[in-house]
């Protein structure tokens, strides 16, 4: 009998975006019988040097209390990059493949790497740590798939995901009205996004919703504010998704948009699940799967938007909505990261019957 687990960290009352995300990968695992094994994070504050010692003797705890309950030969599901340092991981981690022979499936949520933010020594440490351990790893899209291969890491044990599921429970797709106005969702910090000080240059309407948003009302900018990502798909009911980053409406640049060459935003999958199609950057990695499946379009620029929505008709965005839905089905059901499970649990299995 096969065992399988996944590790999922959870810190109490986390419930953002990016919770999201690791909460659709635990549900959908779940979903192909893997047990969840939860390891209770503390918030960081203000600590002094026995508040560090203490975290780590309950982290330690939760990882031998782990250990015990993992069965020989079974198969552990691990989310990365983690957040938080903890000496007992790795010996544990390495013990559980000495030991009891597991297999390592990973999914990758962010190469820290790739988006020069957090890249750092513990960073470092931690992909290392990922590459020795795994056995299959779960990447984003073909790019990232090309740096894990520079990395060194052996390609056929390398599964692309193509996009991160977005879970929706009871929804119901709604067609979308065809209307030429722009949604932009997420995190809406002009740090992270300059590129919204200069909206007002761009001859479109453009609706906000997220958090962070401070700047000066514009006539083209309707700000709604920030709204939880479960409620979210069915305010997107109309017009198009943009995924967009960085400082300038001429190019994605700077860490945020740059990093948009490597990674699968998570925006993406919240507007084509909602069921609209969207405007991406032309050069962004998921740029080729908005083109292989029809649900938008590509550009370099954003007066891009203008120039092509003073084209289009309500009959091609109903052809590019049909589209959507599709996808939009797909994504609401965890199928992208059920295909790509299912396919690593096949090759560890393999293995493992190889073995015995």
């Amino acid at each position: 009998m096969n065992f399988n687990y996944q590790i999922m960290d959870t810190l109490p009352g986390d419930k953002n975006a990016g919770s999201k995300a690791k909460d659709d990968i635990a549900n959908i695992a779940n979903d192909l019988q893997f047990k969840r094994l939860n390891l209770i994070r503390l918030r960081n504050g203000h600590e002094n040097i026995l508040d560090k010692i203490i975290r780590q003797i309950f982290f330690l705890i939760q990882w031998s209390i782990l250990y015990l309950k993992v069965k020989n030969n079974a198969t552990i599901l691990i989310q990365t990059p983690f957040l938080y340092k903890e000496v007992s991981r790795k010996q544990i981690l390495n013990k559980l493949k000495k030991n009891k022979k597991i297999k390592v499936i990973c999914l990758i949520h962010d190469v820290e790497e790739l988006r020069q933010i957090y890249f750092d020594d513990f960073h470092k440490e931690q992909f290392e740590m990922i590459l020795k351990i795994s056995d299959q790893i779960i990447v984003h899209n073909d790019i990232m798939k090309n740096f894990f291969i520079k990395k060194g890491y052996p390609r056929d044990q390398i599964i692309n995901l193509e996009i991160f599921d977005y879970l929706i429970s009871d929804f119901h797709y709604h067609k979308p009205h065809f209307e030429k106005s722009v949604f932009i969702a997420g995190n809406l910090d002009p740090n992270k996004a300059g590129y919204l000080k200069y909206l007002d240059k761009i001859n479109s309407n453009f609706i906000l919703y997220g958090s962070g948003y401070h700047l000066k009302k514009n006539q083209n900018i309707d700000y709604r504010g920030a709204v939880s990502p479960d409620k979210l798909p069915v305010l997107l009911d109309k017009g198009f998704g943009l995924v967009w980053d960085g400082n300038s409406i001429k190019t994605c640049d700077g860490p945020f948009g740059n990093y948009l060459r490597y990674n699968d935003p998570h925006k993406l999958s919240l507007y084509l699940a909602s069921g609209i199609p969207v405007f991406i950057w032309s050069k962004a990695a998921e740029a080729s799967f908005v083109k292989k499946y029809k649900v938008g379009y590509t550009i370099d620029s954003l007066n891009d938007i203008s120039t092509i929505l003073d084209k289009i008709d309500s009959i091609e965005y109903d052809e590019l909505s049909q589209n959507v839905k599709k996808v939009s089905s797909l994504l609401t059901h965890g199928y992208f990261f059920d295909k790509s499970l299912k396919l690593a649990l096949k090759k560890v299995n393999n293995v493992n019957e190889e073995n015995i």
